[in-house]
């Protein structure tokens, strides 16, 4: 059996040397997951190019889906994440991360500027100088989180 691991960083080898004794091979194509039911995670798994690896979750800034594509987005590299971005959002602290359409999920540190638009949308402008939308079905959520 092959799983991939999704606990803090501390209890990260603690956790994987458990299981390899046991006879489970730990790797980060796995399909199957195992995760910490009560924290969230210090890092996710990526890939670039063919080369998989894991990002701290504090260097992301946004995340969006593209077609079959998720890529998560850091100030000095996009990655593609070897998860869905459903899976993503359940994955992450909801107190620092927001879905803000049905193919993006913010860093709500990140976001430098808001700007109203026209029919129910906002145009964020994040820290790195990318523009993502808001969109009219996610409006009033995000209205409530940035108490505007």
């Amino acid at each position: 059996m092959k799983i991939r691991i999704s606990v803090p960083s501390p209890q990260y080898e603690e956790v994987k040397n458990e299981l390899e004794k046991h006879g489970i091979e730990v790797s980060d194509d796995a399909e199957l997951v195992l995760m910490s039911a009560d924290e969230y995670p210090d890092w996710i798994a990526v890939r670039l190019e063919k080369e998989h690896m894991h990002i701290p979750v504090s260097s992301i800034i946004f995340i969006e889906s593209i077609g079959h594509d998720v890529l998560v987005h850091t100030d000095t590299q996009t990655y593609q994440s070897t998860e869905r971005l459903t899976a993503l959002e359940n994955l992450l602290d909801p107190s620092k991360f927001l879905r803000i359409s049905s193919s993006v999920i913010i860093a709500r540190k990140h976001v430098v500027k808001i700007k109203a638009a026209f029919t129910q949308k906002f145009i964020l402008t994040l820290s790195e100088g990318s523009q993502v939308d808001v969109t009219r079905s996610y409006y009033y959520i995000f209205r409530k989180e940035f108490g505007i």
